[in-house]
């Protein structure tokens, strides 16, 4: 199977264009997009705001995204408050249910690990939350809010409403988490802020990660917490469940295939897009054999508004190329929620049934 196969987007593409904002995403200039945001975020309109971060396609929802960043970046006289969050992957696994405290005990220790990497660079006043805050967390941020704490420090910052969301660990396989640390600095705007000359993580993550680990150490838990390049706050979560989303497919895939191979050889693979119920989607990947129907194993991204179903098809061929998966089949049909006789995920010997026409 050619590893070029796309799967269909599956999401369902509700109009909203009478919403300002949905309007000047649909134009192609970017000053018309920008204006109106501008616009939006001096009338504090937030609800619209969230509608356009959620736009369809995705290169609609991703062009918001990257201009509403710009817009609170910009906001002040010379000098601005920078806000970012660096995302936490977090691998934990316990014989039995454990807690991961919420909150950093020594966050003045990650402050000095990053200036001592050379990652603040010349930002000033720089700071990080002891709060471990959740992706839903970050949703809920206000952008009119952000904006006028970043053009005025006189303003309440909404970080110190953010609170610490503790990890529950359940005891058996591994499973992968995802928070956030946030912060915040001042960075002249002619100067790289935070979030450029903390971009190279390979000059500060793999210290990070040692200090995490230390700070969140307990008896009996294997935890590994590994930080992502940070991002600008409104665009976080984004990011971060991004990559939340590949290191379960690759703990999920290092685990089945280790448990396939063991017992009967290779899987077969099939790709498949599910609209669900609610109007959203998934890309699917389901593991099975012919030769065991209890071997039957699945694995679900969740399509954010801007993710490509394109890229994530593409990911998912790649990752099973690098795994040497041999059967690989994409399925080019968008599929319900569930399947007929209630399955979430498509076994090989379903295929004839679904798809006659399918080989």
């Amino acid at each position: 199977m050619s590893n070029t196969e796309t799967l269909p987007d599956p999401r369902e593409n509700v109009s909203t264009a009478t919403h300002p904002l949905i309007h000047a995403a649909a134009q192609a200039d970017d000053v018309v997009l920008r204006t109106a945001l501008q616009q939006a975020l001096e009338t504090s309109d937030d609800a619209g705001i969230r509608t356009a971060l959620a736009v369809q396609p995705p290169a609609r929802a991703q062009r918001v995204a990257r201009l509403l960043a710009a817009a609170l970046d910009a906001n002040g006289e010379g000098i601005g408050l920078r806000f970012f969050a660096i995302p936490l992957v977090i691998v934990a696994g316990s014989r039995k249910p454990a807690t991961v405290s919420g909150a950093l005990p020594e966050v003045h220790v990650l402050r000095g690990l990053l200036e001592e990497h050379g990652a603040v660079g010349v930002t000033r006043n720089f700071g990080l939350g002891n709060a471990l805050v959740s992706a839903e967390a970050l949703d809920a941020i206000s952008p009119s809010a952000l904006w006028r704490a970043a053009g005025d420090t006189a303003q309440r910052a909404p970080l110190t409403e953010l609170q610490p969301e503790p990890i529950k660990v359940a005891g058996s396989r591994e499973q992968v988490h995802l928070r956030f640390i946030t912060g915040a600095g001042i960075t002249p705007q002619h100067l790289p802020s935070f979030l450029e000359s903390a971009s190279n993580i390979g000059t500060w993550g793999m210290a990070m990660t040692k200090e995490l680990a230390r700070q969140l150490a307990q008896s009996g838990l294997e935890i590994l917490p590994m930080p992502r390049p940070p991002q600008p706050l409104l665009t976080a979560a984004h990011a971060g469940r991004r990559a939340q989303l590949e290191a379960a497919l690759s703990l999920f895939l290092g685990n089945t295939l280790r448990k396939f191979r063991m017992a009967v050889g290779d899987p077969e693979a099939v790709l498949s897009a599910h609209k669900l119920d609610n109007g959203a989607g998934e890309l699917r990947l389901s593991l099975s054999t012919p030769f065991d129907d209890s071997l039957f194993e699945g694995f679900a991204w969740p399509l954010q508004p801007q993710d490509d179903t394109v890229e994530v098809s593409q990911l998912f061929q790649t990752v099973l190329a690098e795994c040497r998966v041999p059967s690989v089949t994409v399925l080019k049909q968008v599929l319900p929620e569930r399947l007929p006789g209630g399955s979430v995920f498509v076994a090989g010997r379903m295929l004839e049934s679904l798809l006659p026409t399918q080989h």
